[in-house]
């Protein structure tokens, strides 16, 4: 029923009758993800681990512009910060449209205070549509975060001092440098 009504919402995102944002967190490493790995006969490893250089990142992306929303930073991410990247989204969502967030059921996305709940959609006609447990192929951000770690990034180690970069070159291409047609 959830995955059905997506395709309504996306729909309607394509006609400009709403936006439809997919939410999601993730995390970038400074070592790029291996998922296998060679070296010449005799030489070591050219990859090394930078295990204590990591970024946070809060994403949405705006499945009828194709554009994508997010926010790096260098500490975990705790519901207040899920909250504050929402409450952005609905100060700049465009006035007279509803804006459909669409979440998983991680639980920093869930216990929101209803108040700030209810003022997203009387001031900002935003509501929250949560999926159903287990179900990550209904939201659309998975496949940008896979394509962002696995596809699109520089096969290079980031150090501390590159890694704010590194992340803004590759999620700030998206929509030009980098693209998923999803329709």
């Amino acid at each position: 029923m959830k995955a059905a009504t997506l395709v309504k919402l996306q729909q309607a995102a394509l006609d400009d009758a709403c936006q439809l944002f997919y939410f999601d967190q993730s995390g970038f490493s400074a070592s790029p993800p291996v998922q296998r790995g060679w070296s010449p006969v005799g030489e070591p490893h050219r990859v090394f681990p930078q295990p204590h250089c990591k970024r946070s990142v809060l994403g949405a992306l705006d499945f009828g512009a194709n554009l994508l929303k997010y926010q790096a930073r260098n500490t975990t991410i705790k519901r207040p910060d899920v909250v504050q990247f929402l409450d952005q989204i609905a100060r700049e969502s465009t006035p007279g449209l509803t804006t459909v967030i669409v979440l998983d059921n991680a639980s920093i996305h869930h216990n929101i205070d209803q108040e700030i709940i209810d003022r997203w959609f009387l001031e900002h006609r935003m509501v929250l549509f949560y999926l159903p447990p287990y179900s990550p192929e209904l939201n659309l951000i998975e496949i940008l975060w896979k394509h962002a770690k696995y596809h699109w990034r520089r096969f290079v180690t980031w150090t501390k001092d590159t890694i704010d970069a590194e992340i803004e070159t590759l999620l700030g291409g998206y929509g030009t440098k980098f693209e998923i047609r999803f329709s």
